[in-house]
């Protein structure tokens, strides 16, 4: 999982600024195997009876945290092209009254 996000960014298919959601991720992944003891104590501290239901409820949290995240982005996109699309018919119109005009 490291490898792939470290080789996504050095292709510029990840933005940087995400790749670091996604190697915290990754390092969490890497070592959650090796720390069961804590993960079960931690996980029967809070009231779960079954500590893998835990680490799904920490995973399903971290994917709606991921979507809103993108969806935050989307948003800022989507209203940046609706932006780009009005100055450009408004460009597009302007070029249209140059090239009826009659030229002096």
């Amino acid at each position: 999982m490291l490898l792939t996000i470290v080789q996504l960014v050095r292709r510029k298919r990840l933005d940087e600024k995400y790749a670091l959601a996604w190697l915290v991720a990754g390092v969490a992944m890497l070592f959650a195997p090796l720390a069961t003891g804590v993960i079960d104590a931690f996980s029967t501290a809070l009231g779960f009876h079954y500590p893998p239901a835990f680490i799904l409820l920490i995973g399903f949290l971290t994917l709606c945290l991921i979507n809103l995240q993108f969806s935050v982005v989307i948003s800022r996109l989507n209203k940046h092209n609706k932006q780009l699309a009005q100055r450009f018919a408004i460009m597009e119109q302007r070029v249209r009254e140059i090239e009826r005009s009659p030229q002096s």
